[in-house]
């Protein structure tokens, strides 16, 4: 530290009497003890350590508001097989162009496994993957159909975990805008009209002469 160094040689020339090079003993003593009390905390200021850097906050993700009804939207496809029953809580559209209906219902995993995996082969969804894990009881299956995927997971409600929770989201249809489609054209002709009768063919007119 030769800030110290130099602040120490300057209390030592200070205490000594009339320019003389050695000062006496009580003094240099007691400015002795002041410049090593100087170092030490000098020391001590370098070793202190820097206060700990703020946690990061965590950002959530928030879910879309509920829809104003608890029924089944007329999107959703008329296939999609439903559990007898059950119940919707929600209806909503978490994000973009995809809406999720989360349904409760009174009956073991397993049963709703079985259930679901027999409705979407019946409705001609194509299943993409699916994981069960009987210990957590969930379960998760992604599929789609006309191009629009979709995916359900089961787990045990908060409210009851005697019950279970069958979480829907799939991808809405897409709008077509009808301007942007060419116009149709409609006729009002529905069809040939009768067939003519053929008149006599030149073998006919000679037979008759």
């Amino acid at each position: 530290m030769p800030n110290s160094t130099k602040l120490v040689r300057y209390l030592f020339k200070r205490c000594s009497a009339d320019g003389a090079a050695i000062v006496s003993a009580p003094r240099a003593i007691s400015i002795a003890s002041l410049a090593v009390l100087f170092l030490l905390g000098s020391a001590a200021g370098c070793n202190k350590s820097a206060p700990p850097a703020p946690a990061a906050s965590v950002k959530t993700i928030a879910l879309g508001p509920d829809e104003a009804y608890k029924t089944l939207p007329p999107d959703m496809f008329k296939e999609m097989p439903v559990y007898p029953g059950s119940t919707i809580d929600h209806v909503r559209r978490p994000k973009g162009s995809m809406r999720e209906i989360v349904f409760t219902a009174d009956a073991a995993m397993p049963t709703l496994v079985a259930y679901f995996k027999a409705g979407l082969k019946q409705g001609n969804f194509h299943i993409t993957s699916s994981l069960i894990m009987p210990a957590r009881r969930t379960w998760s299956c992604d599929f789609h159909k006309e191009g629009r995927p979709g995916s359900i997971m089961l787990y045990p409600s908060d409210a009851d975990k005697s019950k279970m929770t069958i979480d829907l989201i799939y991808e809405m249809p897409s709008k077509i805008d009808e301007a942007m489609l060419e116009p149709q054209e409609i006729f009002d002709v529905v069809g040939p009209g009768a067939v003519a009768q053929k008149g006599p063919g030149p073998k006919e007119n000679t037979k008759q002469n």
